[in-house]
């Protein structure tokens, strides 16, 4: 074989090699928040929706408890949402994202979640999404807040051949201090499907 040929043929062997092997590297690029993902795994489109949908819920019944004439909005302590899912899914990031859009309403004063953090302990608050009523008096004197609000988040996953089917249920409560009662609960579920490819298996 000839010099030129051999050279002709390494040249064309490059051109084929190399983006492989760049494909195999991977690479990255920017997504606007929001956007909707094709993994069957918790994102953060679903920590929006299930936030979104809580707050629409809450702000509806606050109409019916608060009365219209209140000098100043009540106070909530917004305890940490406890995660029973196998995954690791940042639940303050959710509480974060709700608080967030009652404050923006101007309907809720919140308890500074650092001040919480301090004191989570101490009361055993959200450790289970359960609240007892001593706890909660006892939280409510210290931090000075009117509700708890509180929750968990859970999940079941299901697998059938190269389906996968993980389904999400976000579970909220508000629990007023001083008579210990449950005025406001609801849930939002999100049901996933994908569908693993064959070098997946």
């Amino acid at each position: 074989m000839s010099t030129h040929t051999r050279n002709r043929l390494l040249g064309a062997l490059l051109l084929v090699v190399v983006p492989c092997l760049c494909s195999c590297a991977g690479s990255s690029v920017y997504v606007p928040p929001g956007s909707v993902t094709q993994s069957s795994s918790f994102s953060d489109t679903d920590m929006r929706m299930m936030a979104t949908a809580m707050y629409s819920s809450l702000q509806k019944r606050l109409q019916t408890i608060v009365p219209a004439d209140a000098a100043k909005p009540p106070v909530v302590a917004l305890l940490h949402l406890a995660n029973k899912t196998s995954e690791h899914i940042d639940t303050d990031a959710i509480a974060d994202k709700l608080q967030i859009e009652m404050i923006k309403a101007g309907t809720l004063r919140f308890v500074d979640r650092s001040k919480l953090q301090a004191i989570a302990g101490e009361f055993d608050l959200g450790g289970s999404g359960m609240v007892n009523a001593e706890t909660a008096k006892r939280a409510g004197n210290v931090t000075g807040a009117d509700f708890l609000l509180t929750g968990d988040i859970g999940s079941i996953v299901k697998s059938s051949g190269r389906e996968q089917l993980n389904y999400y249920r976000l579970s909220m409560r508000l629990i007023q201090v001083e008579t210990d009662e449950l005025v406001w609960a609801d849930d939002f579920e999100i049901k996933k499907s994908s569908m693993k490819g064959i070098l997946d298996w």
